[in-house]
């Protein structure tokens, strides 16, 4: 019974940590333009020129606090392009990996 209890105990005291989500708040742009792309009058990220720069290589990411963080999968983000949204995910080597992502009212 203890050879048991102990197998146990080493399997979860050696299982690795599983990343925590977290929620961001932001305008899906690209990497190329980050926070330079604002040619609309509310000051938001152009739409046109965000997917103009994504098809000649740039990736979406998500604008927030000063910085732009790239989104995967890319698709998934592709949809938001321009929006102002909430992100759930885990981020891991500079990258969101998104859970789920929603249009939010703009502040």
């Amino acid at each position: 019974m203890k050879a048991l209890a102990a197998t146990i105990l080493l399997l979860f005291s050696s299982s690795p940590v599983l990343p925590q989500s977290s929620t961001w708040d932001g305008f899906v742009t690209d990497t190329h333009c980050g926070t330079h792309c604002q040619r609309t009058s509310a000051m938001t990220p152009d739409k046109a020129c965000i997917r103009r720069c994504v098809a000649q290589g740039s990736k979406y990411g998500l604008w927030f606090k000063d910085q732009v963080v790239v989104l995967e999968p890319q698709a998934r983000a592709a949809r938001f392009a321009g929006e102002n949204v909430r992100v759930t995910g885990e981020l891991s080597e500079g990258i969101i990996h998104i859970k789920s992502i929603a249009v939010t009212p703009q502040h």
